[in-house]
């Protein structure tokens, strides 16, 4: 009966698991738990057709913050009329399938799908780490838009990033609208490579390159908490532990704790 009970256990934070029989429901917690990377949590579990009741339950998941689980695997079971309708109105996703792994892919496939979105919700926060070089020899343009050859002495540039002159009290310099290499047009550049930038101020379009800031002045990514913390949420994997420890040593520059 332990035994039974271990595997039975549940997560505080997870899906609703139903099965057809407790055989079932045991092959399913254990694929969820021990073969799929990562672990797939699982809140609750419940064996024969899925009720209204089972819906509300796991709608909790929404209100707690995390409405990716706030999903019913349903393997082999039927599924109440009053309980398709309910998971509609409350937001609660029901997947079935007879076979485990088709589960499973359903999931797997919405959670793919559910944090790209969430990437692109949160790149207008996210700020990628930097520090560029002011290539002198290379300065196209010196106001509005300037457009500048720099090297990225660390970590990633990305359009969209804003840049500052800490040495200057965090001089705006402007927003990075675009990268090119070589001609070619691209929206990542990292350390060791030199590119060409534009740079738009959309507050300051008289900010000029040689009057307020110029070759001497090393340009680094603007950084906040709010922007660190939607790296660490959605961007951690995009990151090596190299760029981690420069956002460290930003967040010293800008005072950031």
């Amino acid at each position: 009966l332990t035994k039974l009970q271990e595997k039975l256990s549940t997560d505080k934070k997870g899906v609703m698991v139903q099965a057809s029989t407790l055989g079932a429901l045991e092959a399913l917690l254990q694929f969820l738990r021990e073969e799929t990377k990562p672990p797939i949590p699982v809140s609750a579990i419940g064996i024969g057709t899925i009720h209204k009741r089972d819906v509300t339950k796991i709608s909790i998941m929404n209100e707690k913050g995390c409405s990716e689980y706030a999903t019913i695997l349903a393997f082999d079971v039927p599924i109440d009329k009053e309980a398709r309708e309910q998971a509609e109105e409350v937001n609660v996703r029901i997947f079935t399938a007879e076979i485990i792994y088709h589960l499973f892919d359903q999931f797997t496939r919405f959670m793919e799908e559910l944090t790209e979105k969430r990437r692109e919700d949160a790149a207008a926060v996210a700020v990628f780490p930097s520090i560029c070089k002011i290539l002198p020899q290379h300065v196209f343009n010196t106001k509005d838009p300037i457009i500048l050859g720099v090297e990225v002495i660390e970590g990633i540039l990305k359009v969209g990033t804003p840049l500052c002159v800490p040495a200057i009290g965090g001089l705006h310099v402007g927003v990075v609208t675009s990268i090119e290499q070589n001609g070619r047009e691209q929206q990542t550049a990292r350390k060791g490579t030199s590119i060409a930038i534009k740079i738009v101020n959309e507050n300051n379009p008289t900010l000029t390159y040689g009057r307020q800031f110029d070759a001497s002045h090393s340009l680094y990514s603007t950084l906040s908490r709010a922007s660190i913390d939607a790296l660490k949420l959605h961007f951690k994997d995009k990151l090596e532990n190299e760029d981690w420890r420069l956002v460290v040593k930003l967040k010293k520059v800008f005072n950031i704790i």
